[in-house]
């Protein structure tokens, strides 16, 4: 447990953390123009230089020690802190958004619109770990890699700049992963800002386990219908891989009856009357038959939703030239 100058000296960096000042309102300007700028260009680098300069997880810190000390007045403050970051994130990320025209989500972007229950997990750990590193100064070093694993900027510029384009359902997986990391964090550096004696120092009356956890009561909820949430979520997005695998199999050995015909890519879609709908392309010089695609849709396996999946054939036609005498 560390000493007690070491804990307040924790403290007060954490209070500082926490304030709505203008090196945290220019550094986390700056991460987010870094993030849009490498979401759009679909450049991981540059999304990781947007984690180390950003800092919206400190007042997410600042609430972890506010529940453990019963301090109203800093949890006011860093939720304050914490709101106004997030707004001046996604304002701006919106912004850039509806410059540049006509986005496609690239693949950096989409890897933010889905929360796993393991991200949860990274999140809790990070959180625990930041909340540490800050009790001991010798783990301070270890801050660079929380910030590289645990992100808030570029979850929340993704889904400023998915809303303005319109795509609604990849915003709010992003919105979601936001969400899942400010919470996790918080769970994670409350527990660990207790057993590291933060409870102790603060020398206030209800600084027990029992009384920290009756103020953690919220967060531990949503903590629970997150891992709840994530968990069912995995479990259909398994069950989707199992069928689209199992879909280009059937596909694949279907096509292979025709030696030179390929299979070139399979689409996976949802028509406009909710039904399942694949689209294979492929590459030949002769056209299936309607039949024949008729008996490859009766051959697909049902979808997860239980439906018979729609099958088109998209046909790119390949000319054979043989060589002259």
């Amino acid at each position: 447990m560390p000493a007690d100058n070491t804990v307040e000296d924790g403290r007060e960096a954490i209070h500082q953390g926490a304030a709505f000042d203008r090196p945290f309102m220019l550094r986390n300007l700056a991460a987010t123009v870094l993030a849009s700028a490498g979401l759009l260009g679909n450049s991981a680098t540059t999304i990781i230089g947007a984690m180390l300069v950003a800092s919206l997880t400190g007042p997410v810190m600042g609430i972890g020690l506010a529940l453990v000390d019963a301090d109203n007045r800093l949890l006011r403050r860093s939720l304050f802190t914490l709101l106004g970051g997030a707004l001046l994130v996604l304002a701006t990320s919106a912004a850039i958004g509806r410059v540049v025209p006509d986005i496609t989500p690239t693949e950096e972007m989409l890897m933010l619109t889905s929360p796993r229950l393991l991200d949860l997990v990274v999140a809790l750990v990070g959180g625990a770990i930041s909340a540490y590193a800050v009790a001991s100064p010798r783990l301070s070093s270890a801050l660079v890699g929380i910030a590289i694993a645990v992100t808030l900027v570029p979850p929340l510029a993704t889904a400023a700049i998915l809303v303005s384009q319109a795509h609604w359902a990849l915003a709010r997986g992003a919105f979601l992963m936001a969400f899942v990391n400010m919470v996790a964090i918080q769970v994670g550096a409350s527990a660990s800002l207790w057993l590291c004696g933060y409870r102790s120092s603060a020398q206030r009356v209800g600084a027990s386990l029992g009384a920290v956890l009756r103020r953690e009561k919220l967060s531990l909820l949503v903590v629970l219908g997150l891992v709840v949430t994530l968990a069912v979520h995995g479990l259909r997005l398994i069950d989707e891989q199992r069928y689209e695998a199992s879909v280009r199999d059937v596909l694949g050995a279907a096509i292979a009856q025709r030696p030179e015909a390929r299979l070139i890519e399979v689409l996976f879609s949802t028509g406009e009357d909710g039904r399942a709908s694949v689209t294979a392309v492929v590459r030949s010089p002769a056209r299936f038959a309607s039949a024949e695609v008729g008996a490859m849709a009766r051959s697909l396996p049902a979808a997860p939703d239980g439906s018979m999946p729609q099958l088109q054939l998209r046909h790119v036609e390949v000319d054979v030239v043989a060589a002259g005498n």
